[in-house]
């Protein structure tokens, strides 16, 4: 791929005019070029913004295998807040790709780059947004830490159908996802129109959600399942917050307590140490046996149970474990036990080669093996093209980030001054 420098960057005609001229570059002779790419695709618009020239660098080389999925008018923004100011310069690219069954280029899509430093980032969105074509969805996808107080976040949001954002990559993952959740506040939807959002770090979950939600659809399982007093969750710090919390495992307990309708007690009691931390839970105690409210689907399920009388206490520890041969940031393992009683566990958890995700129920002496599946090690372009064919808000999500958001508040305040 090479970029084209374009000397009046403000000047939507002059863009449009070398982007049609690339076009008709790599169009050639049509009938005797097999190299000629004979359709310029768009089917939606996708504005990315990165902070450094190395992620800048990584979505370039995802692009051609996104595009060739979901042809798009690609607006690359990098905004070097950190760096001395420098204007907005501007380059435009283009993508071919090959027909499947043959090496003839069929498809060309294009790419306009922006880049801008210091006190010009926040003028990036007004020389990307009047290049979006239109009557095509635009989605956002924000590489950089969430601020709703961002202006250029601010004016791209509002331009947007959607936002796509990754919580693995957020530099302080706490603030970042309190960050997230004031976007679903009535205030702020209000003000940017009702952008759907996407987490992709959210989608790598969905295997751990569906096998948990699983022990709830076994009749056998679900009057231990009632009684679950404490439930433990592993994860490996993320690489670049080594003492924070993972944002994967404050959304699968976000997840968990709000699908199971627990209750967030008033006191907590402080961390002991920087590995583990603890919550309280109550719930109301149930006057029947549990059911699954919601199907699971591939968005993620939902183990509601009835309603009842009466109330029960739930421990819940997030416990930041060794690495090992596990990549930052990843759920390892979560258990959910009944201590009274007949005492039970399920638990779901990575198999020692990394390759699998393995249920497993515990009652007494008897162990039984559950579903074993393959850990889906997709692309962020898989991942990203995946939310590109959405466009509503996942409720469940909102609720997950909400209930994640009050452990922050409730246990975590000096992590994030």
């Amino acid at each position: 791929m090479e970029l084209i420098p374009i000397e009046k960057t403000l000047d939507v005609e002059v863009v449009e005019h070398q982007l049609a001229e690339l076009w008709k570059d790599t169009s050639g002779d049509r009938e005797t070029d097999d190299d000629a790419a004979v359709l310029r695709a768009r089917v939606a618009n996708l504005l990315v913004f990165v902070p450094s020239e190395e992620l800048l660098d990584h979505v370039h080389q995802l692009l051609p295998e996104l595009t060739a999925i979901h042809p798009s008018r690609v607006l690359m923004m990098l905004g070097d807040r950190s760096a001395p100011d420098s204007d907005i310069e501007m380059a435009v690219a283009s993508y071919l790709h090959a027909d499947k069954r043959s090496t003839r280029k069929r498809l060309c899509c294009e790419e306009v780059t922006l880049k801008a430093q210091g006190d010009f980032v926040v003028e990036l969105p007004s020389a990307a947004l009047p290049l979006l074509v239109s009557d095509l969805a635009t989605f956002l996808w924000w590489r950089d830490d969430v601020r709703v107080s961002d202006k250029a976040f601010n004016s791209l949001l509002r331009a947007s159908d959607r936002l796509v954002i990754d919580s693995a990559e957020f530099a302080d993952p706490l603030s970042n996802l309190a960050e997230v959740n004031k976007l679903f506040t009535e205030e702020n939807k209000r003000s940017q129109g009702q952008v759907g959002i996407s987490d992709i770090n959210w989608a790598r979950l969905t295997l751990w959600r569906g096998l948990l939600a699983d022990f709830y659809d076994v009749p056998a399982c679900q009057e231990l399942l009632e009684e679950i007093d404490y439930v433990r969750i592993d994860y490996v710090a993320p690489a670049q917050s080594p003492t924070s919390v993972a944002p994967q495992a404050l959304l699968i307990a976000g997840w968990l307590a709000s699908r199971l309708e627990w209750s967030l007690a008033e006191e907590q009691t402080p961390a002991e140490n920087d590995e583990t931390l603890s919550f309280k839970f109550s719930r109301k105690q149930r006057g029947s046996s549990p059911t699954v409210k919601e199907g699971l689907g591939d968005r993620g399920g939902s183990p509601t149970v009835n309603e009842g009388l009466g109330s029960r206490e739930i421990k819940l520890e997030l416990n930041r474990v060794e690495p090992g041969d596990n990549a930052p940031g990843k759920l390892l393992r979560v258990e959910l036990r009944k201590s009274s009683d007949q005492p039970a566990s399920f638990t779901v958890s990575r198999s020692a080669d990394n390759l699998h995700l393995v249920a497993e129920a515990e009652s007494g002496s008897k162990v039984h093996r559950g579903r074993v599946l393959p850990v889906r090690n997709r692309s962020a372009a898989q991942l990203l093209s995946r939310e590109m064919e959405i466009l509503c808000n996942d409720r469940i999500y909102q609720e997950a980030i909400a209930l994640a958001t009050d452990l922050i508040d409730s246990s975590l305040p000096s992590r994030l001054s």
